[in-house]
């Protein structure tokens, strides 16, 4: 058997941070190929062979100490549920100029014990040195130059400042949806809905300030109330960093090139016009991102929308009606700043 070196796990990306238990870090044997057909990095995720490196988390966590200054060059996205992340992801994933690792467990996890409050477990030491190992863990490449882009999910949202502070200028693509968008896209059908109870008890948000006063909140204000939540770290992160930038996701879904060239060129691996056009008119915009063997295009999407907006008339009443509420006591922004193509939305 080969022994592996704790220098071999800090810079080959063929060994993935899969997942931390207890006192091991779980590692899974990857190539390029097998990032390239992982759609997820979740159970989902495609190894080289199941078999799963178990490496003491102690001797990691003194070597990565000593990393500390490292400066990560990873391109972020950011999402609510939804908003075309998964699409945006997959058509920037292209091996030899990048290599694009969506939604990877460790953030997930820190990210759910980080709470949703940002009180949290986020100060204490442990957890900071646990962060900083789940991103050196993203930060390798298969190339020098190669750019990294991790599309986290929706409880990595709570952790956003925490990333960011990793870099002095970050680069960060922040996936949005207007309320009622946003609405429509979660509240469509009763897994939807479950997965919003699921969500909403997860992150802890009825420990949240805003949410905290209400005892019992109906299934669309704990939507609301989610999005609510996101939106206004969102607001703030594109406050605080001028190189951060947002996208509607009606944009992306309506005009994919420009979108796709525009987020090519922000996160440092450009495409051409030809290689751009190729994938927007082939089988990945015509087909569930999640699901290849699924047709479903933009055109699709948008009957559901409206077919769905009539159905939750009641809903999206009730759910505008809560966060105007919270907004007549901390207002929001019309709509969100730094838009990556287009003009965003507004967002109520």
């Amino acid at each position: 058997m080969v022994q592996i070196r704790i220098s071999d796990l800090l810079h080959n990306p063929d060994f993935y941070l899969f997942g931390l238990e207890n006192e091991d870090a779980l590692f899974l044997p990857m190539n390029r190929e097998s990032y390239a057909k992982s759609i997820f990095f979740d159970g989902r995720i495609k190894p080289t062979h199941d078999h799963v490196i178990r490496v003491p988390l102690i001797p990691l966590l003194t070597s990565v100490s000593q990393m500390i200054a490292t400066v990560p060059r990873i391109g972020w996205i950011f999402h609510m549920a939804h908003t075309g992340s998964t699409l945006l992801s997959r058509a920037l994933d292209r091996p030899g100029k990048n290599l694009v690792i969506r939604e990877p467990m460790p953030l997930r996890v820190l990210g759910v014990e980080a709470g949703a409050l940002h009180k949290f477990t986020s100060e204490s030491e442990s957890w900071k040195k646990l962060l900083h190992l789940a991103i050196l863990m993203l930060d390798r490449r298969y190339a020098k130059d190669e750019a990294i882009l991790v599309k986290a999910n929706v409880p990595v949202n709570a952790i956003i400042p925490d990333l960011l502070a990793k870099s002095p200028h970050p680069q960060a693509l922040l996936l949005h949806f207007g309320l009622e968008d946003y609405l429509t896209a979660i509240l469509r059908s009763a897994n939807h809905r479950k997965w919003v109870d699921h969500i909403f008890s997860e992150i802890q948000l009825d420990k949240h300030p805003e949410t905290a006063p209400f005892n019992a909140l109906q299934n669309a204000e704990k939507a609301a109330a989610l999005w609510l939540f996101q939106i206004r770290i969102y607001a703030d992160v594109l406050a605080a960093n001028s190189s951060v930038r947002s996208l509607d996701a009606n944009i992306l879904f309506d005009e994919p090139l420009p979108c796709l060239k525009a987020a090519s060129d922000y996160f440092d691996c450009p495409i051409g016009d030809d290689e751009a056009r190729s994938i927007v008119s082939g089988g990945l915009f015509s087909t569930y991102s999640k699901n290849p063997n699924a047709l479903f295009d933009n055109e699709r999407r948008k009957e559901r929308v409206t077919e769905t907006r009539l159905v939750l008339a009641d809903d999206i009443i009730m759910a505008r009606r809560w966060v105007e509420s919270r907004l007549a006591i901390s207002p929001l922004p019309e709509r969100l700043a730094q838009p990556l193509c287009g003009e965003n939305s507004m967002l109520l």
